[in-house]
């Protein structure tokens, strides 16, 4: 992708009845001029939650966005470029760790990280993440994977997901680049794998349940 992209639901791979998610996800690489208020709304986020300064940021960020404002932001990287940021934190590359735990061999090729999620506001990441395993799987990727908090990871589940563990995320790892985190570490994260095409199953079953359900 060359300069920003804009989704609605209605142009991801399912019908836009399923994701009926206020706003727009727009991608934002290098060279793009809007790309600093994404950078800026992370920042923010980081610094006002964990007293963190992010060092770095992804190659790809994308925007949750209503009427041109950022309301939430997140970045991902391809695992087929290079290194990814949480292989750090594992004693073996993800895709090993991926295909050991789901029984089938796991290209590189076929993984995403994403990273950087931040919602200044209440509730506008559970929207980020309604729209990104959409947008990821359109993308061609069949596995994310990330460091998730202990809050974030209850949303998960919340949300209906079964993530994979693939270990845990210690500070001691990154060596004196953990300073710049501030107390994030303190929120116990993890390095979770979902499987795209399977979560976006079973979240749509669920939600056709609760539908069901409310229907009189």
């Amino acid at each position: 992708m060359l300069g920003p992209s804009s989704l609605t639901p209605a142009a991801l791979p399912q019908p836009p009845s399923a994701f009926p998610v206020a706003g727009r996800l727009t991608a934002h690489t290098p060279c793009d001029p809007q790309r600093a208020e994404v950078e800026r709304c992370i920042r923010q986020t980081y610094a006002q939650r964990y007293g963190a300064l992010v060092p770095a940021f992804a190659p790809v960020l994308l925007a949750l966005r209503e009427e041109g404002q950022v309301l939430a932001a997140a970045g991902y990287r391809r695992a087929a470029d290079g290194p990814l940021f949480l292989e750090s934190y594992l004693e073996a590359p993800v895709e090993q760790l991926i295909a050991a735990q789901a029984g089938r061999p796991v290209a590189r090729a076929q993984i995403v990280e994403v990273g950087h999620l931040a919602a200044p506001r209440r509730g506008e990441g559970r929207r980020l993440v309604q729209l990104l395993g959409p947008f990821l799987l359109h993308e061609g990727f069949d596995w994310v994977v990330g460091t998730v908090t202990q809050e974030l990871q209850l949303m998960l589940v919340r949300l209906g997901l079964v993530p994979l563990l693939l270990g845990p995320a210690h500070p001691d790892a990154l060596g004196n680049q953990a300073q710049y985190w501030g107390s994030y570490y303190q929120h116990t994260p993890v390095v979770l794998a979902i499987h795209l095409r399977r979560s976006l199953r079973q979240f749509l079953a669920r939600r056709v349940r609760a539908m069901t359900r409310e229907a009189p």
